[in-house]
């Protein structure tokens, strides 16, 4: 199919979907002379337009939906303050190329945007009584009624002042309070009487109160719903392309007459005829309903919910580009991928995206306003693995050979190696490190926004769990694609035991030339267990920790010394300052262990005894993992001592440890770290001797006065 062409589809896919699904308060007319010509009518439920029929000329360019459409008022002098000369004006409606703004703003328009889902947005701009402006600020535009609360004694002088001129909206603190009294007052509200006064009817309502001084609320029509109502008759605007202007389509839209509860459709029949339906019925006819459809039959009848659930049906819909708006079946999924060149860090919004929208559509750009190089397509299930393992292979190919130039620029820009490949893969299979590196980079990255969101004490759960949601989902597909890789090339899973078994072996096998990022080696392992159990491998996290948590603290020692160079003053016996110094200096780094050995007992132990629930569950994670992953966050920022560490990496040989045997261990760090030239020797003089002493001697009598604090705390 054409470039051209498949925009179409898409365009015709949305224009189905306003037909199938309509939504009260939006009609939209096509053109049969042009598609792209369309009527959009918006008859508004609520706010100053409330219940009148705004007409609205609607063209979609040829290029859409990488552009936006261009919506403009068919009837001039409507006043809102986002329409110019006829034209809407807001971010919906322009490129973010067109839209200056902060670092981050992720608004304006997206080819995300279903046309049913712009529309629905622009329904509630006109529902709206406040509308946020360029600036920040908000405009309040008031409500198609205008209420004046009073009290009693008020209400005849009031109604007197209707004859004469047509009040003003009133914000004096009076009546703020009148309003925010009438709100809380208990009761529906009464209509007393309506009056004909020289501004229009004033309908007179109140509250029943318990004393005598009650609450009124006199209300008019307002002024700018009025002066609308006026302006639409007055011009009689009729449209030649859809009913507008007519008595199907009128300008305004008389009250729904509300159903008697005798009526027919309310009342249960005697036997439910879905009944008669079996389930594999039933699992046939929930692909073709809408996705309201499916979920207001799965609340009404439990069977169907079950068929839906076990089928993963909704989930199923989500897996669309949001460019073309393919599916699964259709079209190669997977995400755009960036790659920072200078820090080599890969990301990705996961945002899915077919290959043919990013290779002949030239989507660079996410919804979220992203900007991305690559394309990866991802697992989902077997099915579409195996139509897109091809494509998998090359997208590989590609990332890894950008990876590898960008750490020859970084080399040669720095002068400082980075122990990252810069070496072509000498097998296709071994461009799955791209994979294992994204992965480390999620969980990078997920610490980042933690530390952020913790540093701020305002609705930190709700944060935490979005952060989690998001690294556990993108962790999760990336894993998927790890496992089903391995199942159709065995040499990933061969180079990953030998590499995990040479690690804990041979010493010289586990130095930064042999392995370059212990978080990656963690990712690895995690794939690794997860397929031991199906492949026979007698392995376990136990069998390795101590060697990976020994060469943490080998590769630390450069940071230590950076942060605490008087450490490099040896000492003998036990050091409660060298263990405690140590332990502040790299606590951030110990914390992205202990992240990244949460994410291998959580996918380990949820999914290696059962790796096809990830075929069928479409790679997405179990929905409870994001909320446990928060819980042990929470329990990772609270450690703060050397056992609690241990027993957070489960390390039992490191949970062992007496204060003196570990201070030897951190001791003996120091000398290996130089042996393999982590970092440079400084020469041990005397003014270094006694900036030691007198640091230690500081903190020794900090740690008895906070001790003593302690036990007085303890005592009261």
């Amino acid at each position: 199919m054409s470039r051209s062409h498949k925009l179409l589809s898409r365009l015709y896919g949305d224009l189905a979907e306003l037909r199938d699904v309509p939504y009260p308060g939006v009609s939209v007319f096509t053109n049969d002379a042009d598609i792209r010509q369309l009527c959009l009518v918006l008859t508004p439920p609520s706010g100053p337009w409330k219940d009148l029929s705004l007409h609205f000329e609607v063209k979609i360019p040829d290029n859409w939906p990488t552009s936006p459409p261009q919506i403009s008022s068919s009837v001039p002098g409507i006043q809102h303050p986002n329409l110019f000369e006829g034209l809407i004006c807001c971010d919906l409606l322009k490129e973010y190329r067109s839209i200056h703004s902060e670092h981050g703003y992720d608004g304006g328009y997206s080819p995300a945007l279903t046309l049913r889902g712009l529309f629905l947005q622009f329904l509630t701009f006109f529902s709206s009584t406040k509308v946020e402006q360029d600036g920040g600020y908000v405009l309040d535009i008031g409500d198609h009624t205008h209420r004046k609360f009073l009290l009693e004694k008020d209400v005849d002088s009031t109604l007197d002042c209707y004859n004469t001129a047509h009040l003003t909206l009133d914000d004096s603190p009076q009546a703020k309070m009148l309003e925010k009294e009438w709100n809380s007052a208990p009761g529906p509200e009464v209509e007393l009487a309506r009056h004909t006064t020289a501004v229009g009817v004033v309908v007179h309502k109140t509250k029943e109160r318990t004393y005598a001084q009650r609450l009124h609320v006199l209300e008019t029509e307002s002024l700018r719903h009025k002066e609308t109502k006026q302006l639409l008759s007055e011009i009689g605007w009729k449209c030649k392309a859809c009913p507008y202007g007519s008595s199907e389509l009128p300008y305004e839209v008389g009250e729904e007459v509300e159903m008697p509860d005798s009526s027919i459709l309310l009342v249960s029949p005697p036997i439910c005829a879905l009944e008669a339906l079996s389930d594999d019925c039933l699992y046939e006819l929930a692909p073709h309903l809408a996705t309201e459809s499916v979920i207001s039959l799965s609340n009404a009848y439990a069977r169907f919910r079950n068929i839906v659930e076990s089928s993963r049906e909704l989930l199923r819909r989500e897996l669309t580009c949001f460019f073309l708006r393919t599916s699964l079946r259709d079209s190669i999924l997977g995400i755009g991928v960036a790659l920072n060149p200078k820090t080599r860090f890969l990301s990705s919004d996961f945002e899915w995206l077919s290959e043919e929208a990013f290779t002949k559509h030239h989507v660079r750009i996410s919804i979220r306003k992203t900007h991305f190089q690559y394309f990866l397509p991802l697992a989902f299930n077997q099915d579409h693995f195996r139509k897109a393992e091809p494509s998998i292979w090359r997208c590989l190919t590609e990332i890894d050979r950008a990876l590898r130039q960008a750490e020859i620029a970084s080399t040669r820009r720095t002068g400082h190696g980075t122990f990252k490949p810069v070496a072509a893969p000498s097998s296709p299979h071994e461009t799955v490190r791209v994979i294992y590196r994204m992965m480390n980079n999620v969980v990078v990255f997920l610490m980042k926004s933690c530390d952020d969101v913790l540093s701020r004490s305002a609705s930190r759960k709700g944060k935490l769990l979005r952060a989690s949601e998001k690294a556990v989902y993108a962790y999760c597909h990336l894993f998927h694609l790890a496992i089903c890789l391995s199942g159709t090339k065995p040499a990933i899973l061969r180079d990953v035991e030998t590499k995990v078994r040479n690690f804990i072996k041979n010493p010289s096998d586990r130095v930064k030339e042999k392995v370059s990022d212990i978080g990656e080696l963690i990712v690895m392992i995690t794939v690794l267990l997860a397929l031991a159990p199906s492949k026979q491998l007698n392995i376990t996290w136990e069998d390795m920790s101590g060697y990976v948590l020994e060469e943490v603290m080998v590769r630390s020692v450069r940071w230590v010394l950076n942060d605490a160079p008087e450490l490099a003053v040896m000492e003998d016996g036990r050091s409660d300052y060298r263990l405690a110094t140590t332990f502040a200096c790299i606590k951030t780094s110990l914390r992205l262990i202990m992240f990244q050995i949460a994410f291998l007992d959580t996918f380990v132990s949820n999914y290696s005894a059962n790796l096809s629930y990830l075929d069928s569950n479409y790679g997405f994670p179990d929905k409870e993992i994001p909320e446990t992953m928060v819980e042990k966050i929470k329990e990772i920022y609270s450690i703060n001592t050397w056992p609690a560490f241990f027993k957070a990496a489960r390390s039992a040989k490191g949970e062992g440890f007496n204060p003196k045997a570990f201070s030897e261990i951190l001791r003996r760090d120091v000398g290996t770290s130089l042996q393999r030239d982590y970092h440079t020797s400084r020469p041990v003089n005397q003014a270094l001797i006694q900036k030691r002493a007198k640091l230690e001697k500081h903190w020794t009598q900090v740690q008895k006065k906070l001790d003593r604090i302690g036990v007085s705390q303890e005592r009261n």
